[in-house]
């Protein structure tokens, strides 16, 4: 076996001191702990993105800046093309932007809690972060933020709204009070937009500090993995140095081509899920064991007396959830996507019976 010791010691400390992102690997099926849309194309949708394939030439290399996509994409938002990146779901996107604009105080700034990604990529990128707590209700709290922005000159804000893993959307006046205060680059991540119906694409005219990322993993597409990134035409050049060349693939620009010529397929799911979370809503609110959050997105937070034992008794009923093993905010809390209606119905009947026992 050969020595790796040496290689060991050449590893950043940055590295060393996080774990890396990962997803229980627990087959279940039911699955509601991803966030994905749980509807798949239907099969005559199917034959038809397979036509659109069968097109392609898979032994050139994919358009490297995207422009088909990207044009089609600047139409459907009316928004100008090259103030539009993509990268390879938005996790890229995140990796980029760290690396282009956290050049000078080298302080990335996120709310807790939220999504993970923005901290373990800035600890990775030799960046230091700076957490603010969201206040009782999971909004931002704005006193201590802007204190934080005044003190630390953060190069980036990172701002996820609807947040993950809290569901809720962040308070607008709030959001562009750290954006009139912050001098460095503030990402508002629309993951979730699609089932909250708002967004601040409108506001990048009037602030050239302000990003917004969307994908199109949360509405059918998450094995698609295909980010966008909109902005200043200015701040997308800078950030496209970052870019990987061919970054975003054939297959994936083909189907998000497919995608944007049929929003009609995409808006009829997106649709369904915004029914059944309603529905669930109902059904867990009458759950006496369950504390439901509010929600703008695709899944509830649910703060339960023990998660660990009713994620385990789910998992039992061949049903997975995302449970945080984590202390503080989320201790006993479980973050449970919106299913089908067969799901669901599943999950609720488990739940019933696990708490009447």
């Amino acid at each position: 076996m050969p020595d790796t010791s040496s290689i060991k010691s050449r590893i950043s400390k940055n590295v060393k001191s996080i774990s890396a992102y990962s997803v229980p690997r627990i087959e279940c099926s039911v699955k509601l702990d991803g966030n994905e849309s749980p509807y798949d194309l239907e099969s005559e949708e199917k034959i038809i993105l397979s036509e659109w394939l069968t097109e392609l030439p898979l032994n050139r290399y994919p358009d490297s800046e995207a422009l088909g996509v990207r044009t089609s994409l600047s139409r459907k938002v009316d928004f100008p093309v090259d103030g539009i990146l993509l990268g390879n779901g938005s996790d890229e996107i995140i990796q980029m932007v760290i690396e282009v604009l956290g050049g000078k105080s080298g302080c990335v700034l996120v709310p807790s809690p939220t999504f993970s990604m923005y901290g373990i990529t800035s600890l990775i990128l030799g960046k230091r972060i700076a957490e603010v707590a969201l206040d009782k209700n999971f909004d931002i709290d704005v006193k201590p933020t802007l204190e934080m922005i005044h003190s630390e000159d953060p190069d980036i804000v990172f701002l996820a709204t609807p947040n993950n893993p809290t569901g809720n959307s962040f308070s607008e006046e709030k959001v562009l009070e750290i954006l009139d205060t912050s001098k460095g680059a503030v990402v508002v991540d629309e993951a979730y937009c699609d089932f909250s119906k708002k967004s601040y694409i409108d506001h990048i005219g009037e602030h050239e500090n302000l990003l917004v990322l969307r994908t199109m993993s949360k509405i059918g597409f998450a094995g698609v993995r295909l980010g966008m990134l909109f902005a200043c035409p200015q701040i997308v050049s800078e950030v496209n140095k970052a870019r990987l060349p061919y970054n975003i693939n054939s297959l994936s620009q083909r189907v998000m081509s497919f995608a944007l010529e049929n929003p009609g397929i995409v808006d009829r799911k997106i649709d369904l899920i915004l029914s059944e979370r309603e529905r669930l809503r109902t059904e867990l609110e009458s759950i006496d064991a369950i504390h439901v959050y509010p929600t703008d997105a695709n899944f509830f937070l649910v703060r339960v007396p023990d998660a660990d034992f009713l994620f385990t008794e789910l998992v039992k009923n061949d049903i997975l959830v995302r449970r945080f093993k984590e202390k503080g905010r989320l201790a006993n809390c479980l973050r449970v996507t919106v299913g089908t209606r067969e799901e669901n119905d599943r999950l609720t009947e488990a739940l019933v019976g696990i708490f009447s026992s």
